[in-house]
């Protein structure tokens, strides 16, 4: 499974706007109406919003203790048929790695699957073959073609890798090739395999503060590529330490991980992982719950409430609004990092910026405050955003990296409805003078709706 990454670490982050013309290439990608939607949103929209974790050993799980942890779909690694018996007789839902050794033609895996699938009826979605290289591509798409047809209540998707590596040949490419070989690979990837969703994995946190400078331009790129090619896009996030060589997630690291892609349009997560592999995930080889497990357990739940309504919507930009620090006894702007392709990246972009929100700051100073808006749109043309307050640190919690937002919006929108992260329920948010302040905790997002309170999703049974 996924491995760790070389490190570079970030001190500030970016302003960016996604476009106008990337917008268009996202509302042409989902189109608006479910009959034209693809098949990966129509499984998504009709589904629980998927959040696992990577779970292979057999002894260390326990059903009631893996939903305590607040996952809602066992990631089963590989065919441990314990893993598969617990969650059936528990109507767990299951997603299942199956590894590239359960077949050898077409034929022998979709025969695999046919048998795990007849006798665990909760299973309902499958990854092939992880982190596939370029050589490999062909195959995998081909596989996850007939597994479509043989099961079409299934969602069949892979995992990709995620950027990092400083060598083309890494990701199966020819040592020469020139330009963002990374982004190569993953047109590749989402062209050859053709994923019902389209999934990386990538672990921003090393051993000292700050994260990865590549992180957002991954997400950045893989957002890019699903909304150019109409499919969801899914993530793996980092709940381990690589026995050292990472850290273990703060509770302001974890929210981070998790409403950053949020706000991104991503709509399904995974944890890497449950129990130990390359040190400890949420419990450890004496199934003792980690740290981790606790804070998972709080945050996984305000995900799923978010996520019931994202599912059913489009991302349509994405906005980072930049802090200001000290120095040199001045205050200048928090520095930006480079960005993928996609478009020019600015704020507020010409063209680009909702008609109804005319600015936005973040009202801390330091490095590291910032904030994070991501705009989605829903079928009918409803606008939503959601802000999120992206300071996080090594052992640092959630309350206190506390980060105020202030948004200036158009002088006619008096309130704004909140779907409470906590609750699941709808609330309203007052606005006065044309501006509204938010408070968020370090790394939580906020999703909001303008001008009515009508989310999507909310009225489905809870799954």
């Amino acid at each position: 499974m996924p491995r760790a990454r070389q490190l570079v670490i970030l001190t500030a982050c970016l302003a960016v706007l996604v476009p106008s013309t990337e917008r268009a290439t996202a509302q042409e990608g989902t189109a608006t109406a479910a009959g034209q939607l693809s098949r990966g949103h129509r499984w998504i929209r009709s589904h629980r919003f998927v959040i696992s974790a990577l779970t292979q050993n057999e002894p260390l799980f326990d059903v009631d203790e893996y939903r305590g942890a607040g996952l809602n779909t066992l990631m089963a690694w590989d065919p441990k048929l314990t893993l598969f018996k617990k969650a059936s007789a528990a109507r767990l839902p299951i997603h299942y790695h199956m590894h590239q050794n359960n077949g050898k033609n077409v034929a022998e895996y979709v025969a695999h699957l046919r048998k795990l699938w007849a006798a665990y009826p909760t299973s309902d979605g499958v990854l092939f073959y992880d982190e596939p290289r370029v050589p490999a591509m062909k195959q995998v798409g081909e596989v996850c073609d007939a597994l479509r047809k043989a099961f079409p209540g299934t969602l069949v998707y892979s995992n990709a890798m995620p950027k990092g590596n400083p060598r083309p040949a890494k990701y199966g490419l020819p040592a020469d090739t020139k330009g963002d070989f990374y982004a190569t690979y993953l047109e590749r990837f989402a062209t050859e395999v053709r994923g019902d969703v389209l999934m990386i994995d990538i672990y921003p946190l090393g051993p000292g503060g700050g994260h990865s400078r590549v992180y957002y331009e991954t997400l950045l790129l893989v957002r890019h590529l699903g909304l150019k090619h109409g499919v969801p896009y899914w993530l793996f996030i980092q709940g381990y330490n690589h026995d050292g060589r990472l850290r273990s997630p703060s509770e302001s690291d974890l929210r981070f991980q998790l409403y950053t892609p949020l706000a991104m349009g991503f709509t399904g997560i995974s944890y890497f992982s449950y129990g130990p592999a390359i040190g400890s995930g949420l419990i450890n080889a004496k199934k003792e719950r980690q740290p981790i497990y606790y804070l998972a357990s709080d945050v996984n739940q305000e995900v799923v409430h978010v996520g019931r309504a994202l599912r059913y919507l489009k991302s349509t930009g994405v906005a980072f609004v930049l802090g200001q620090h000290e120095e040199n006894g001045k205050s200048v702007p928090n520095a930006m990092p480079s960005t993928p392709e996609g478009g020019s990246y600015q704020w507020p972009a010409a063209g680009g910026r909702p008609a109804w929100l005319r600015g936005a700051r973040v009202v801390e100073s330091g490095r590291g405050r910032n904030a994070l808006l991501g705009f989605y749109r829903d079928d009918a043309g409803g606008d939503y955003l959601m802000v999120t307050n992206l300071w996080h640190d090594k052992g640092l919690s959630a309350a206190a990296a506390n980060g105020t937002v202030q948004l200036m919006l158009d002088p006619s929108i008096l309130s704004v409805a909140r779907l409470s992260r906590e609750t699941g329920s709808v609330e309203q948010l007052v606005v006065t003078n044309g501006t509204l302040t938010i408070t968020l905790p370090g790394g939580t997002g906020d999703l909001l709706k303008i001008k009515d309170g009508r989310f999507p999703g909310l009225s489905e049974k809870r799954p």
